[in-house]
């Protein structure tokens, strides 16, 4: 699987985590009009995939002022997760870069920030947010596989391979950080343990496409 399969899944994911948060949030309290009925249908269009609802709703429950404002950062990291969607990633970014102002310690808007400066072509940029992803916790496979792939957009190889090979110590379950190491092995003409790699996404995940089909 390419690099931006990677994206959608864990995208996906961690508006998932985001959701599940807010759905604790808001559940046990009154539901007065306002700021809370809107982010409730914010919630609900974002996981109906209508994002243009979804940020206006986010965008209103925001302005309200009349939500948590201990849990802010989740508010403005769903509304960047919308914008995302919707292709918008500089509107996303901001969105991020706000929650993060908010919480430093959120991890997933430091991971979706840097999954939209990747999709902007801004590695270097995208390299420090999965690093701050790391800083936060330090056994995220995904934020190495990601990266990993930044560097290798970059041309450094050998720091793309040292990513991938800390992502497979950690979880060397995923097929993906296989796949993106045997394409380094590739680029840097180690035939045979790229194909070796290869092999292991196979037997990972046997529907997966390698440069062996």
């Amino acid at each position: 699987m390419s690099f931006f399969m990677i994206f959608g899944r864990r995208f996906q994911l961690a508006v998932l985590a985001v959701l599940a948060s807010w759905t604790a949030l808001c559940l046990p309290c009154p539901a007065p009009a306002g700021g809370l009925e809107q982010a409730k249908a914010g919630l609900e269009a974002l996981a109906d995939e209508n994002y243009a609802k979804a940020v206006t709703h986010l965008t209103e429950a925001i302005d309200s002022n009349e939500l948590p404002e201990e849990q802010a950062y989740l508010f403005f990291a769903a509304r960047g997760s919308a914008k995302a969607a919707e292709g918008d990633l500089p509107a996303a970014i901001a969105d991020y870069t706000t929650a993060l102002a908010k919480n430093p310690h959120y991890a997933p808007a430091a991971y979706n920030r840097g999954n939209c400066q990747f999709g902007l072509h801004h590695y270097d940029q995208a390299i420090g947010d999965y690093s701050l992803v790391l800083e936060i916790n330090v056994t995220d496979a995904k934020a190495l596989n990601n990266r990993g792939a930044a560097w290798f957009k970059k041309g450094n190889l050998q720091s793309a391979l040292a990513n991938y090979a800390m992502g497979i110590a950690l979880d060397a379950e995923d097929p993906d950080l296989f796949l993106n190491r045997g394409k380094v092995y590739e680029a840097l003409g180690d035939a045979e343990k790229a194909r070796e790699d290869f092999l292991q996404v196979k037997k990972l995940d046997p529907s997966a496409k390698t440069p062996l089909d």
